[in-house]
């Protein structure tokens, strides 16, 4: 699709600032973008690069000039370039395949309208799949799994037995939804494994990248809350209640019985406890471990999680700890010669 500058940023809720009827077609980096191509600046340290950028067009937040370059200023750029993206490229399109002969349907599955399901996907008893929705190959959806309307199963995911999938849902390859929970008792120094008799609920608009895990509860429902985003290689423990809109980023662990508020966002590699509960619009740094509940609408960091700005100054502080041991050992050497002295 190719568009004036003044059209996209219409389309966009921007300002142009420079020549609005450059033709512009495609997305592209500031480094790699050419005169038909859109590209975004939205942190600071590339800024050096809109210099020598060839681009047609650079969408920018209020206030940034350059000169001979046409801009599209935003009060939200990322998110402008993200409409961008959509406009010029849109969302990556599922072949309609229809229902492969080459699938494992069973009899008493019941699948809505234009649902493509694709070779070797597996479809268990009483599973209910809404319509428009795509089950690549080599999904597997046990018995009693419903999932919602126009959904998207990427190759490889295994749903277990009675999990939800809401509507508009993306899971990618790999992802396991509804695998039994962490949880044994100990006697007489063997594990004793807990059954895990509860549920997955996964609500609508959320979207799970590869390889993760969603863990069934052991008596109620795991919850997934609506419109939030899990990355690669997350682990969401039983009984855990992900609260509407998070972000949780890839590699982190949440230990079973955790519950989140709204929009709570956890950096790559964080990991939580079991049984805490962390409130609306808590951040959690990467690589933070969290073990007491923190306040809302708070940033936390470090192992413990502690308030941010608390941990900076104690990193920074650890960073000075090589030259305080020196200082420590000058002074030890003073006071030794010092004792000599008086002692003679």
């Amino acid at each position: 699709m190719a568009m004036t500058v003044a059209e996209l940023a219409k389309a966009v809720g921007g300002t142009v600032v420079g020549d609005g009827t450059r033709v512009v077609e495609s997305c592209n980096t500031l480094m790699d973008a050419m005169e038909q191509q859109v590209s975004l600046l939205h942190n600071a340290k590339y800024a050096k690069e809109l210099e020598t950028t060839r681009a047609g067009c650079v969408i920018v937040g209020p206030g940034t000039a350059r000169e001979g370059l046409t801009l599209i200023e935003s009060k939200n750029p990322y998110y402008a370039w993200q409409q961008t993206m959509v406009l010029l490229h849109g969302q990556r399109k599922h072949e309609s395949v229809g229902i492969s002969p080459l699938a494992a349907i069973h009899a008493t599955a019941k699948l809505g309208k234009n649902v493509n399901v694709h070779p070797f996907a597996v479809i268990g008893e009483n599973v209910e799949i809404g319509d428009n929705t795509t089950i690549y190959s080599h999904v597997t959806l046990q018995r009693g799994v419903k999932i919602g309307k126009e959904t998207v199963l990427y190759p490889s995911v295994t749903v277990y037995e009675d999990c939800q999938i809401g509507d508009r849902c993306e899971i990618n390859a790999g992802t396991v939804i509804g695998s039994d929970g962490f949880s044994y008792a100990q006697e007489g120094g063997v594990h004793h494994k807990v059954p895990q008799r509860g549920t997955v609920k996964i609500e609508d608009d959320v979207e799970i990248c590869s390889n993760t895990v969603v863990e069934r509860a052991a008596l109620d429902t795991t919850i997934v809350g609506r419109g939030t985003k899990i990355g690669n290689l997350v682990v969401v423990g039983h009984n855990c209640k992900i609260g509407p809109g998070n972000l949780l980023v890839s590699q982190v662990g949440i230990a079973g019985s955790t519950n989140t508020g709204k929009y709570v966002v956890m950096a790559g590699q964080a990991g939580v406890n079991g049984h805490l509960n962390i409130p609306d619009f808590v951040k959690i740094g990467a690589q933070a471990g969290v073990l007491m509940n923190p306040q809302p609408n708070t940033e936390i960091l470090g192992t413990p999680a502690i308030e941010a700005n608390e941990m900076k100054r104690i990193i920074l502080s650890t960073l000075k700890l090589p030259e305080l041991v020196k200082r420590v050992k000058a002074i030890e050497k003073k006071l030794e010669a010092r004792s000599q002295k008086s002692e003679e």
